[in-house]
């Protein structure tokens, strides 16, 4: 490693130390268990999981869970990118020691659109289209409230809008991977 390179490692590496710290410290002060963000994370994670858990068709549940599953890892890649390069910003998390907005990434998006894909699968309409309308439904409903109630700020031009349009890249590239598993599974029935 030469010796620019070593400096400019140590600069990062001591800038993301701060970062860490600055990012403790506002949790502590301003989402810890004494306050209502806090406990509007706890809720985020609890409600989904036990509507989830009380209505997921247990004969479906494999297909819609993989299906949830790509939605997570999805949106906690994207939403990685957007907050590390301030597009937006979850202001509130659940804990420090978390990444920013796991309780909506790995949690209530995730649900919502499994639901969404099972009563699909159940009612024989059409996925593409409900997505899409869930999408939009999902970024203005669930982004809108968590910008009003200063859980989620936006930066760089990123608004509800396009929340919406990553919204609808992430659920049709889940569901085609689905499709892809579906159909790989049964050539080799």
């Amino acid at each position: 490693m030469s010796e620019k390179e070593q400096e400019l490692y140590q600069q990062i590496y001591h800038l993301k130390e701060q970062l860490g710290g600055l990012i403790t410290e506002y949790w502590k002060l301003y989402s810890n268990p004494g306050t209502m963000f806090f406990w509007i994370n706890i809720l985020t994670v609890l409600i989904p999981l036990i509507i989830w858990f009380i209505v997921v068709d247990r004969k479906n549940i494999f297909r819609i869970a993989f299906f949830g599953y790509s939605n997570h890892i999805l949106w906690v890649t994207v939403d990685s990118y957007l907050t590390s390069n301030n597009y937006f910003n979850h202001i509130h998390s659940l804990s420090y020691l978390l990444p920013q907005g796991i309780t909506v990434s790995s949690v209530l998006f995730p649900v919502f659109f499994m639901l969404l894909y099972q009563y699909c699968m159940k009612r024989n309409k059409n996925f593409w289209v409900y997505s899409l309308i869930g999408s939009f439904v999902f970024a203005y409903g669930f982004g809108s409230l968590a910008e009003a109630v200063d859980m989620a700020r936006f930066h760089k031009g990123m608004n509800l809008f396009i929340l919406a349009l990553i919204d609808v890249a992430v659920v049709f590239i889940a569901y085609a991977m689905t499709l892809l598993f579906q159909k790989i599974r049964r050539t080799d029935d």
